[in-house]
């Protein structure tokens, strides 16, 4: 595509992005385009040409062209949406000069190229490439990495459909001010559950539930409570078979400390996509965090501490993750190799390091970006080897069972046991017959 068509179509989707041309919207004529850009007529008909091919644009005969209301559905060739900020600054400054035909469309639902969380990569897994020969291509050794965390993220057939950028223990972060308002003591690295629910409790006599706590900020933290009561949902064996652990009498005891915290909690108000700013508004008393979620130069004082101990549990913990995720739709493989050459690179990671985003990926990135003299970002790295690998990940079916499951269980509308029994009746059905 040359230079001048290219020009043109971005002058085109920026308008639409911006709000300039809603979905609907007839595009003025092409030669007054032509004249704005600053390019030849035949060139801007070819950018009306290519936009309408891509679905962004629909011609109507003897009327004009129109943006279709649908446009933001679409996916563009070499599209990259990025989920968070930080994300689009550097993708833009450190991925993009390097790759030809690479567009940030943050506007659009869906792209080429994705950032996402680990709740929206397994959900969406079977819409992924795999990433393994792009991985062994760009880093035939990785010394460098940390190599388990890369374990969640493969499918029941061994496709890598999601590479981890970054990632973080879950830890338990606490606005001093607002506890101690509440007449509350600062929790202590080695609390237990009770504490927990204690200080809970203390807190909700003060404030309205979206003030104290959010549960259910992030799938990822709910499923958290299997592994600490010592649970899990699938366990996999060397051989490559799968057992399921719902059942068992410690992850039913995980999702029975679900149901309790949150009828201590109360029904909270708060939307899901609200919570962590709120927390990093000063607005929250304790949220659970990864590294990712908080911000270390905050105007108000918090700590940081482990999750508490659940009765009879074990001291591990899920990941969470940013993590590159590339669709099916994409053919042009030396462009997917370049991004994950470049987002792997030492230098990006550095980056990610430097603004302590999450935890880098690199080991060497990752010892370089932690703060010795601050003991909040201590506690992240104090929690690191408490991670441990989540094979249901790669059986999107069952998160999606496993997660309405527990919703009944919120709700009230079931109690654990009954849930748990008829899940994992299902999931080895499930996997019987996949």
């Amino acid at each position: 595509m040359s230079d001048k068509l290219q020009a043109a179509r971005e002058y085109i989707l920026q308008k639409i992005e911006r709000g300039e041309l809603a979905g609907g919207a007839k595009l003025p004529a092409a030669r007054e385009y032509s004249e704005e850009i600053g390019v030849s007529l035949p060139i801007t008909q070819m950018a009306f040409n290519s936009l309408t091919r891509d679905g962004i644009l629909a011609s109507v005969p003897r009327q004009g062209t129109y943006v279709r209301r649908d446009w933001n559905c679409r996916i563009l060739p070499g599209s990259f949406r990025t989920f968070r900020p930080v994300w689009t600054e550097i993708i833009r400054n450190q991925v993009v000069p390097e790759v030809p035909g690479l567009r940030i469309c943050d506007a659009f639902r869906e792209s080429a190229f994705e950032i996402r969380s680990t709740f929206d990569a397994n959900w969406r897994q079977d819409d992924y490439l795999d990433l393994n020969e792009f991985l062994e291509e760009a880093y035939p050794d990785r010394g460098d990495f940390f190599m388990t965390q890369f374990q969640s993220f493969h499918a029941r057939d061994g496709k890598l459909y999601a590479i981890p950028l970054i990632f973080s223990p879950w830890v338990i972060c606490c606005n001093v001010h607002m506890i101690e308002a509440a007449g509350g003591e600062l929790p202590r690295p080695d609390w237990n559950w009770q504490d927990f629910l204690a200080l809970i409790g203390l807190l909700r006599r003060k404030y309205p539930p979206e003030q104290v706590f959010d549960l259910w900020y992030s799938p990822t933290f709910r499923l958290t409570f299997l592994f600490r009561s010592g649970g899990a949902v699938l366990e996999r064996a060397a051989d490559g078979s799968c057992r399921v652990r719902l059942d068992e009498p410690e992850s039913i005891a995980g999702l029975k400390r679900l149901q309790e915290l949150s009828r201590v909690l109360g029904d909270s108000r708060l939307h899901w996509y609200d919570s962590r700013s709120s927390f990093r508004a000063g607005t929250m008393a304790l949220a659970a965090a990864a590294r990712e979620d908080v911000d270390f130069n905050a105007a108000f004082e918090w700590i940081s501490v482990p999750l508490p101990m659940l009765p009879g549990g074990a001291d591990r913990t899920r990941q969470a993750n940013d993590l590159l995720c590339v669709r099916r739709q994409v053919t042009d493989f030396r462009q997917v190799a370049e991004v994950v050459r470049l987002l792997l690179s030492q230098q990006v990671q550095d980056r990610l390091g430097a603004i302590r985003y999450g935890i880098p990926i690199r080991r060497s990135s990752a010892i370089r970006s932690f703060n010795e003299e601050d003991r909040r970002d201590a506690v992240f790295f104090s929690e690191l080897p408490k991670i441990v690998p989540d094979h249901s990940l790669g059986w999107s079916e069952l998160q999606r069972l496993l997660l309405t499951g527990i919703d009944r269980i919120r709700h009230g509308q079931a109690e654990p046991e009954p849930v748990a029994t008829e899940l994992a009746a299902a999931f080895r059905t499930i996997i019987r017959y996949s």
